[in-house]
């Protein structure tokens, strides 16, 4: 099992500490009763934030909040055409048909 958190980023002080503190306790169960992949999404680096409590006058210091040992990927915006194919794939893997209007509205919403 891949765990997949978007946002992360917008995580701070006490909530950021329990979810690692989340993370941290159910890493020595994998991978019978823990995700085997844990992806942390964000608009930032997560090897970048830090901790900031309410219990705390200051961030913690001495590194990244995350011990993190795969590389961090940045993914760009999609361009429309990328979008399209993206749908495309989902169409092949599952009959359903996106309308052109619909393409054009995932975009508009999305901007990729």
């Amino acid at each position: 099992m891949v765990l997949l958190l978007n946002e992360v980023h917008a995580l701070v002080g006490d909530t950021l500490t329990s979810l690692l503190r989340q993370l941290r306790s159910g890493y020595e169960q994998r991978p019978r009763h823990f995700p085997q992949t844990v992806i942390l999404c964000g608009m930032r680096d997560m090897r970048d934030c830090r901790i900031h409590s309410s219990s705390e006058a200051t961030p913690t210091i001495g590194g990244s909040a995350f011990n993190i040992k795969a590389e961090s990927l940045h993914l760009g915006d999609f361009t429309a055409a990328e979008v399209t194919a993206l749908l495309q794939e989902h169409t092949v893997e599952t009959g359903q048909v996106f309308t052109p209007e619909a393409l054009a509205s995932v975009w508009e919403l999305t901007l990729g």
